[in-house]
């Protein structure tokens, strides 16, 4: 019995240290069946995003798994895979910052190659900018914003 338990606890402590080790790769390309590969660029503070499929289970849960680009930097861009978009082939957009600010944003078309940058316009609102593979803006979302 002692020793059941002893190799129980050494498998459990090997999996939480391992699950723990994470690569600045890891980090900022989730695991997803990688329908569409598009590009985030942040430009308010570093954070957490996901790009989610716009469907309502997606939209009832705070459960959304690995982030699509986890801990990016302020000024930063990165190559992310995002799965299939939701029935009527638009994503949802989630972020936490580092200061637990929470952002979201809804009913986003985005396709292969697409760029979706996340900044604060003028008027300090803060807005999602989707542009095309050619640079040309395709789209600008309202962001919700609000304090966790």
């Amino acid at each position: 019995m002692r020793k059941t338990i002893t190799v129980v606890l050494t498998l459990l402590i090997l999996v939480l240290s391992c699950s723990c080790n994470t690569t600045k790769e890891s980090e900022t390309m989730a695991t997803t069946s990688c329908d569409r590969t598009i590009t985030i660029t942040n430009r308010v503070y570093e954070a957490s995003v996901w790009v989610l499929p716009d469907t309502e289970a997606n939209r009832k849960t705070t459960l959304w798994g690995t982030p699509t680009a986890g801990k990016i930097g302020v000024d930063e861009s990165c190559q992310a895979g995002i799965d299939k978009p939701g029935d009527n082939a638009l994503y949802m957009f989630r972020m936490i910052d580092t200061e637990k600010m929470y952002y979201s944003a809804e009913n986003i078309v985005i396709e292969d190659g697409w760029t979706l940058e996340i900044k604060q316009d003028s008027t300090h609102v803060y807005v999602i900018e989707v542009t095309d593979k050619d640079g040309n803006l395709n789209a600008t979302y309202e962001v919700f914003a609000a304090k966790l």
